[in-house]
């Protein structure tokens, strides 16, 4: 299960809201209960709701504060009242038919208000759910780099990888380094300087062993990174670099090495 996707997708706010029906709701609390990130996101949304809702707090707009004022001063009552049962029985009925209708006049208007504010403190509340959200995955991303820059390190510094520099005689400029760890035959590509090559063309890399060349696959100079995966290799004497046609697979270069070394 993707959980970032899941927390993403808004369903921790609708869950705190009670727009869920009781299966969502059940399915949520489950989820919640194995993965902690739904949990901690469930509580960071209940934070700032309530937070929202109790520092938030707004007076009424003023076009509504004038509506109540007007629909109240024109239900006044007559308190020109006669004393006689016959006369005052009547005159109570209207007085408190008016006093329902203003009641539920101002009702509604606070219903209508409360709906307003209520909306606008959820949106304040949501972006900033979302804010968290977002802090959180950077965070994790930024983790995650430098988890990933520590085992690259560790990579080259390792006792069983052997190192190899590539130059270009012709264009001194033009470098490149292999590191191959003898021991898992994993091979890396650091490129120090190599220019993006035609757009139908491809860099690709090379293990020679007793003069045959040994594919070790493509290589994508825009890639932001590091290091390079390339294919393993059991055994190698040199290394090349070759530029080939795009998507080019072949088991044999069809050029001549732009940048060579021997371990």
């Amino acid at each position: 299960m993707n959980v970032k996707e899941y927390i993403s997708s808004g369903i921790v706010e609708s869950y705190v809201m009670g727009l869920l029906t009781d299966a969502e709701k059940q399915e949520f609390e489950s989820l919640a209960s194995q993965y902690p990130e739904i949990a901690e996101a469930r509580n960071a949304f209940e934070m700032a709701l309530e937070e929202q809702l109790l520092t938030d707090a707004k007076q009424p707009p003023q076009h509504l504060r004038k509506l109540i004022e007007e629909k109240l001063s024109s239900t006044s009552i007559d308190t020109s009242i006669e004393d006689t049962e016959e006369e005052s029985t009547p005159v109570r009925s209207i007085g408190i038919w008016k006093w329902v209708a203003a009641a539920s006049l101002v009702l509604m208007a606070g219903a209508i208000y409360w709906a307003f504010s209520s909306n606008q403190k959820y949106q304040n509340a949501l972006a900033k759910n979302r804010e968290l959200e977002i802090k959180a995955i950077e965070s994790e991303a930024k983790q995650k780099e430098l988890e990933e820059m520590k085992k690259q390190a560790d990579i080259m510094t390792s006792a069983d990888v052997k190192m190899a520099a590539m130059k270009n005689p012709q264009n001194p400029n033009m470098a490149a380094t292999v590191f191959w760890d003898t021991a898992g035959k994993n091979v890396y590509l650091l490129i120090n300087n190599m220019p993006q090559p035609a757009s139908e063309k491809q860099y690709q890399l090379w293990a020679i062993m007793n003069g045959n060349p040994i594919n070790l696959g493509s290589i994508e100079v825009t890639q932001k990174r590091l290091l390079h995966s390339m294919k393993n290799v059991q055994n190698a004497q040199a290394f090349a670099i070759t530029i080939e046609p795009k998507g080019f697979s072949g088991e044999k270069p069809t050029s001549k090495p732009v940048i060579l070394s021997n371990l």
